[in-house]
């Protein structure tokens, strides 16, 4: 199928005194249909089966999240499986604090399964890295209250961080406990004090926008992006 690649070289091992051929394989990760989780996952202290159903369903999320909003009937025709064994492995997910159902909407809740953020642009810059960074920390915060967080806007995200969540976390933290005025840039911070109550599903990150950031910022932002070429006719 082509996603490995395989390469032997030829040499001498000394601890053997022999040739020998050492082989290293090299995975050719594929650039769409395709899913990622951690290691961690098979160390869970849950059934195996529930493990390779939530890899399944993670297969079903839309593009660059762990959401779905198929019907239990609809994930059992995808999956090839009987409606009744999805309804018990869904419960069970839910149980264990796998998944989480809002409004018909299922929201894989396992860090391990590992919702990768699109690049969308052609070289991987610092400001790219704290907006990935940023809204990890806003959809970990969605997840720890139970509410399904807003798909990644790399536009949304670059407002954020550049009118005042742009430095890293870390740095911030560190900062704050040597108690200086750092906790105003801090993103982790401000989200308990100024984002308090969410809804049970976030649908776009704007929501937290116009909380995190001044308002009069964001709405300027926004009317210049859709005020239109002004076109003037001399006669």
């Amino acid at each position: 199928m082509e996603f490995l690649d395989k390469y032997s070289i030829k040499g001498y091992n000394e601890e053997a005194g022999r040739i020998s051929t050492s082989i290293t394989y090299t995975i050719s990760i594929p650039t769409m249909n395709w899913v990622r989780f951690d290691a961690s996952l098979l160390t869970e202290e849950i059934p195996n089966k529930l493990k390779a159903f939530l890899v399944l369903l993670k297969c079903l999320c839309l593009n660059n999240t762990n959401v779905t909003s198929y019907s239990k009937n609809k994930i059992a025709q995808l999956l090839n499986m009987d409606r009744g064994t999805v309804s018990k492995y869904m419960e069970m997910a839910i149980k264990e604090g796998k998944v989480i159902e809002i409004n018909k909407v299922f929201f894989i809740t396992d860090t391990n399964i590992i919702m990768d953020l699109p690049h969308v642009k052609d070289s991987f810059t610092f400001l790219d890295g704290i907006a990935r960074e940023k809204y990890k920390i806003i959809h970990d915060y969605c997840v720890e209250r139970n509410v399904v967080p807003p798909p990644y806007d790399d536009k949304l995200m670059e407002i954020l961080c550049q009118y005042r969540y742009n430095r890293p976390e870390p740095d911030l933290e560190a900062a704050i406990s040597n108690e200086t005025e750092a906790n105003y840039y801090s993103l982790k911070y401000n989200l308990s004090k100024l984002c308090p109550n969410l809804p049970e599903q976030v649908h776009s990150l704007q929501y937290f926008l116009t909380s995190l950031i001044n308002r009069k910022i964001y709405k300027e932002r926004f009317a210049q992006e859709e005020v239109k070429e002004k076109v003037e006719l001399y006669l």
